[in-house]
């Protein structure tokens, strides 16, 4: 039976980066996924700067589709607002070159990677796991868990509630010919963010070179119309001329991702780590989630090599996760506010975002990660 050092569960952004990482450490990494790359993995592609730097790409010399944006516009209860910033404060992608890209990367850095390898089980014994795929089982002393939401490392030994918060979703993305582009203009240079009237979720408009992604996300809820809220969204895209009348959108495509607010998942522990989605690491309110996905490998990366090379608990992972990200569970101040009725958390939501300092540092700084670059 094959042998190696790590077994990563997942090629998205995270376990990718945890892999290269691995492998340049001189380790011996196995990464497994379901699909076969370049896949197709409809996002929105919102990346920060953080986040390229934390992953080491270049904006300026990444070779596939890529936009830099230096403003951000929300819309709210018919008022609108934009944001603006001297120098890039996030980037447009394409996940599905994004994620072969890096892939590609860990790959070439010594990363085994066997692709259409669906993971049916992941088992823990005296000698350590033993992950058993549709391309045969492997064995290693540790796994990582970067295979989203319904990852099967999560499932195993994550802990994972039916309390879980659930986020779904609908994206469709399109790529434009030229002089639709052109004919968008100024409409094309910056996202759109669409808050809904409950404050359950938001629709977005996000412009990447010559490609589309509108879509709409919401937490799962009593008398959620997830259809519905996307017929409205496309509707008012062609009222408004942000979407041509006469063009045909790409299919929209469903997923779900969890939020760490009700009943975070286990982390790390026995042998075990969980990175990006599978630890449920999508920033809240925002559901940015490629951010933290390559933040939680590198560190996933830094505790198993530790662990490998001098025996360090793998729970130190998780100390760094709860040091960046929190906790998981809603504070005093989070519960206070779940508990403001709806006509109060509306004038709070107008509030921030009509206060161009609050909107720009806290709504854009902090829920979505778009910050300043100091050059």
């Amino acid at each position: 039976m094959p042998r190696h050092d790590v077994i990563v569960v997942g090629g998205g952004p995270g376990g990718s980066t945890a892999a290269w990482r691995l492998a340049r450490a001189g380790l011996r990494p196995l990464l497994l996924d379901a699909a076969v790359f370049p896949r197709v993995k409809v996002c929105a592609g919102w990346v920060t700067p953080e986040a390229m730097a934390d992953v080491e790409v270049d904006p300026d010399k990444y070779p596939l589709t890529i936009q830099a944006f230096s403003a951000c516009r929300f819309e709210f209860e018919g008022a609108r607002h934009e944001t603006r910033w001297r120098t890039p404060a996030s980037y447009g992608i394409v996940r599905r070159e994004f994620d072969h890209y890096l892939l590609d990367r860990a790959r070439a850095a010594g990363t085994d990677v066997r692709e259409g390898a669906r993971v049916t089980a992941v088992i823990r014994d005296a000698d350590g796991i033993r992950v058993v795929s549709e391309h045969g089982a492997f064995e290693a002393s540790v796994v990582i868990g970067a295979g989203g939401h319904r990852c099967p490392v999560a499932g195993a030994f994550g802990d994972v509630s039916e309390r879980e918060e659930v986020v779904i979703a609908q994206e469709s993305e399109t790529r434009l010919p030229s002089d639709r582009v052109e004919a968008l203009g100024e409409l094309f240079e910056a996202p759109e963010l669409y808050v809904e009237p409950d404050l359950t979720g938001y629709g977005w408009y996000f412009p990447k070179a010559d490609v589309l992604n509108i879509g709409i996300g919401c937490v799962v809820g009593p008398g959620v119309d997830l259809p519905r809220r996307r017929d409205a969204l496309v509707h008012a895209l062609r009222a408004s001329g942000r979407l041509p009348v006469d063009f045909p959108l790409e299919p929209f495509r469903g997923h779900a991702y969890v939020v760490r607010r009700r009943a975070p998942r286990r982390l790390a522990g026995d042998r075990f780590c969980l990175v990006g989605d599978a630890a449920g690491l999508a920033r809240d309110l925002s559901g940015e989630g490629i951010g933290p996905a390559i933040r939680s490998g590198r560190l996933a990366a830094e505790a198993v090599e530790a662990h490998l090379r001098r025996g360090a608990a793998l729970e130190s992972y998780a100390t760094a996760i709860v040091r960046r990200y929190g906790p998981g569970e809603a504070g005093w101040l989070g519960r206070q506010l779940a508990r403001l009725p709806e006509a109060c958390a509306r004038l709070l939501v107008r509030a921030a975002l009509g206060t161009g300092a609050t909107r720009r540092h806290v709504v854009l700084g902090r829920i979505f990660g778009m910050r300043e670059v100091a050059s």
